[in-house]
């Protein structure tokens, strides 16, 4: 039975999750047909203080996203070149590359973090095995130069600009696949009404409801966006979903608020609570942004890390999905303008979102890994 090793790392939830969805819809299309193995690289095969990046990725990500947006930048600029590809691949991650595959040997290799595409495939090769190596690309418009390879043996994009990328920076086409970004199959199967939702979560079923997110670990200004949303007393309801993150939460059940709200944790049927929402305030993540175009809900994006994320956003706008209204003050400003028309902005927004939608990504992933077993 063919062994896959997914290697992810938990900076952030996106990793994981876009690791657990592939897993889940091969046991799904593929039942009884492969074993697999998560590894998270940074924490496992990497010297200290490499091995606290999941630890230290989210406050960094909320305490300096310049520092974060300027280092993403700085590292696609230098790794683009031969000489700095040369480097990233020979002499960083040493541990790894002399025991990540002793360690875990696997018959398939995917991987679902840009960081560790070069240096893996590079491990890999110099040990004489031929072994399929895919790569799948967990961010959206303009993935990193890191993520692309020409060693590989398949390579997974979410998105048009992602595949031209790819093209542009010598991978061959038939090394390419347009999939579409991995999403967890429930998005693709939940079979509810916005009503029958609502209905189902306890929500008032006669107002519409904006949902506020920031991801499972609670990352953003997303306090102060709430309450900026509230203070507009707009006729409808907030759903604020602060993750993982517990000062939060308990932060926001203390607020007095002028319109029905909601707060919650982690919550782990957001296919339902995307589904029973009339609009989404999100910031520009890859994974957030796939999933509500699965189920038709527009957005507004309330920020977006810059060089990272900031394709994201254009690209988003750009299909006419959603707004970009980066801070509280202009995010509470661009719902209040949605909410105050006929419902044409709105609906308009819904129609845009459906352009991104790709609901056979994930079982196309699938199938491209499945391919090589």
């Amino acid at each position: 039975m063919p062994h896959i090793l997914f290697l992810m790392s938990d900076t952030g939830g996106g990793h994981r999750a876009a690791s657990r969805a592939i897993e889940t819809a091969l046991n799904m299309r593929y039942p009884g047909q492969f074993t697999t193995e998560l590894v998270d690289v940074w924490k496992h095969y990497t010297p200290f203080p490499l091995n606290t990046m999941p630890e230290v990725y989210t406050p960094w990500i909320n305490r300096n996203p310049t520092s974060y947006s300027a280092l993403f930048w700085l590292n696609d600029q230098v790794l683009s070149r031969p000489q700095g590809g040369l480097l990233s691949v020979e002499r960083m991650f040493p541990r790894m590359k002399r025991l990540l595959f002793r360690d875990h040997p696997a018959d398939i290799v995917v991987c679902v973090h840009s960081v560790f595409v070069r240096p893996a495939i590079y491990a890999l090769r110099r040990e004489n095995s031929q072994k399929p190596f895919i790569t799948v690309i967990t961010d959206y418009a303009w993935p990193t130069v890191l993520w692309y390879d020409r060693r590989v043996d398949r390579c997974l994009v979410p998105t048009e600009p992602a595949y031209e990328r790819g093209l542009k920076l010598g991978l061959k086409p038939e090394q390419l696949r347009l999939t579409g970004a991995p999403v967890h199959p429930k998005f693709t199967t939940v079979n509810l009404t916005r009503d029958a939702a609502k209905q189902q979560l306890g929500w008032d079923r006669s107002l519409p409801a904006i949902l506020i997110v920031g991801g499972g670990a609670g990352m953003g200004p997303l306090i102060k966006t709430a309450r900026a949303i509230d203070e507009q007393r707009l006729p409808c309801q907030l759903i604020v979903v602060a993750g993982r993150n517990e000062r939060m939460k308990s932060y926001l059940d203390s607020v007095v608020w002028n319109r029905p709200t909601r707060i919650y944790g982690f919550v782990n049927n957001m296919e339902v609570f995307m589904t029973a929402a009339d609009l989404l305030i999100t910031k520009a993540g890859p994974a957030t942004i796939t999933e509500a175009a699965i189920v038709g809900l527009p957005m507004v994006i309330s920020g977006a890390i810059l060089y990272q994320e900031s394709p994201n956003a254009e690209y988003v706008v750009k299909q006419g999905a959603g707004v970009y209204a980066p801070g509280p003050d202009k995010v509470a400003a661009a719902v209040a303008k949605i909410f105050s028309d006929d419902g044409t902005q709105l609906k308009q927004l819904s129609a845009g979102v459906r352009k991104l939608a790709q609901p056979n990504a994930i079982w196309q992933i699938a199938d491209e890994i499945r391919a090589y077993s």
